[in-house]
C-alpha cells in the first residue's frame, strides 16, 4: 500500500511532465509539479513499555507535489527517521526505535505582507511504519492524520523555502502522536 501510494504520485507527476523538454512549458500554466527536501525534528509522545524511551527524532523527508494554482498544493512525501538507542526493558543491551511515514497532504497558502511571503495551512494523512528493535511486537503500521501551520517564502518563480509546524496523531500504545517542525526547500518545474 505504501509503495503504491508513492508510485502513483510519481506517475502523476511524470505524466504531467512528459513534455518537459520545452524550457518555458510551465510559464503560462497554473498547474506545476514540484520536488522538495526537508529536515524534520519530531517530538514523540510515547507510552506503554516505550514510555521512558528517547523522544526526539531527526528525519529527512522527500516531497513530490503539484501546485494547482499559486495558493493550493497537493503533496506526496516520504519521511525516514534515524534510530534512537534506548535501554531495553526486556533484558540486556540496547533497544532501537525508528519510524517511516508515507504521506499525502493538502496545502493552502495565503499571501501576507508581500506577494512572496505566505502563511501555510496543511492537512492530510500518512501511513506510519514504527519499528522497535529487540522488543516484542517490533513493528507496527498505522494510518494517522496530521495538520499544521507554517510560512513559505517564494524566492523566485521556481524556488521556495518553507517552515511548517505539524501535529500528527498516530494512536498506537507505544507512539501516540508526533509534534514536528519541518524546514525545507521546493523546486517547481
Amino acid at each position: 500500500m505504501k509503495k503504491i501510494l508513492l508510485l502513483s504520485g510519481v506517475a502523476c507527476l511524470m505524466s504531467l511532465n512528459a513534455e518537459a523538454g520545452y524550457h518555458n512549458m510551465w510559464q503560462n500554466v497554473s498547474v506545476r509539479p514540484y520536488i522538495g527536501a526537508d529536515y524534520v525534528y519530531s517530538r514523540a509522545h510515547q507510552g506503554g513499555d516505550a514510555k521512558n524511551f528517547k523522544k526526539n527524532f531527526h528525519s529527512g523527508k522527500a516531497d513530490l507535489g503539484m501546485e494547482w494554482d499559486k495558493n493550493v498544493y497537493t503533496e506526496f512525501s516520504y519521511q525516514m527517521s534515524g534510530d534512537l538507542k534506548n535501554s531495553n526493558p526486556y533484558g540486556s543491551g540496547k533497544s532501537k526505535n525508528s519510524f517511516q511515514a508515507y504521506a499525502m497532504d493538502l496545502y493552502g497558502k495565503m499571501p501576507i505582507m508581500c506577494s512572496n511571503l505566505g502563511a501555510l495551512l496543511t492537512a492530510g494523512g500518512a501511513i506510519y511504519d514504527i519499528k522497535y528493535k529487540q522488543m516484542p511486537n517490533s513493528s507496527t503500521t498505522k494510518v494517522g492524520y496530521r495538520a499544521g501551520i507554517g510560512m513559505q517564502y517564494d524566492m523566485n518563480n521556481n524556488w521556495s523555502a518553507r517552515v511548517v509546524g505539524r501535529y500528527s496523531y498516530i494512536g498506537t500504545k507505544r507512539m501516540n502522536n508526533l509534534k514536528e517542525v519541518t524546514v525545507g526547500m521546493l523546486y517547481r518545474f
